[in-house]
């Protein structure tokens, strides 16, 4: 992401959560019958107003090897996101709204999001149609059970994707991120995480803060001294 300066949205169908797909069950009721949900355009990413989790940290992480978390401006996300001469392409950046696992929560979630925004008007407006449009407000539904996530979500309708494709990448600029934070089971043997930041600090600016997660740190100030006399 950073190296190639590119940022990569993938499609919802191949993410792991089979509730993030029930788009693929519902319908839209018309006079002519029912229309099934087309969402093979549209793609998605999943970033976190989480300042910081553990249980996050322990999720993401995968072997041995350092990783980091950034922040990032909101704005920057879906700047690079525009309209094309010959196809649409939309981009959304919205927070999850999240649901306990019974059909009337849901139904409730989904009619907020779609009271909370005017996207039908928008997209509409520009050609896409109610059966393009309508999975937008399955993919901003989440259960409760990852509530702990904060999830913001961004969603990308693309006009000239296929069936067959699996992502879109556009352009990012890492100067948009602002804060760059290695995980907490870096070591600090053999200047590790110096080397990390060295590394990284080529593709910032000076305004780039990098250092390493302090959540397993500083344990020993809240040691307490027992007297037992």
């Amino acid at each position: 992401m950073i190296k190639k300066k590119s940022n990569t949205l993938f499609r919802p169908s191949i993410w792991n959560d089979p509730y993030e797909t029930s788009y693929s069950n519902s319908v839209i009721v018309t006079d002519k019958g029912k229309i099934p949900l087309d969402a093979s355009h549209w793609f998605g990413q999943c970033w976190s107003l989480c300042q910081e989790s553990a249980i996050m940290w322990q999720a993401l992480k995968n072997g041995e090897e350092p990783y980091v978390k950034i922040k990032i401006d909101a704005n920057s996300l879906v700047k690079n996101f525009t309209e094309k001469d010959n196809y649409i392409r939309i981009a959304v950046l919205e927070h999850i709204r999240y649901f306990n696992p019974i059909v009337t929560d849901y139904e409730e979630k989904i009619k907020d999001v779609m009271m909370s925004h005017q996207w039908t008007k928008n997209f509409i407006s520009k050609g896409v149609t109610p059966a393009e449009l309508y999975p937008i407000y399955n993919l901003l539904t989440k259960r409760s059970i990852f509530k702990h996530e904060e999830e913001v979500r961004l969603l990308l309708f693309d006009k000239s994707t296929t069936e067959e494709q699996k992502s879109v990448t556009c352009p990012f600029d890492p100067a948009s991120i602002k804060e760059v934070i290695i995980d907490p089971w870096t070591s600090n043997d053999n200047n590790k995480c110096n080397n990390i930041e060295e590394e990284l600090r080529q593709y910032f600016s000076s305004e780039t803060t990098i250092s390493k997660s302090k959540i397993f740190s500083d344990s020993s100030k809240f040691s307490i001294t027992y007297n037992l006399y």
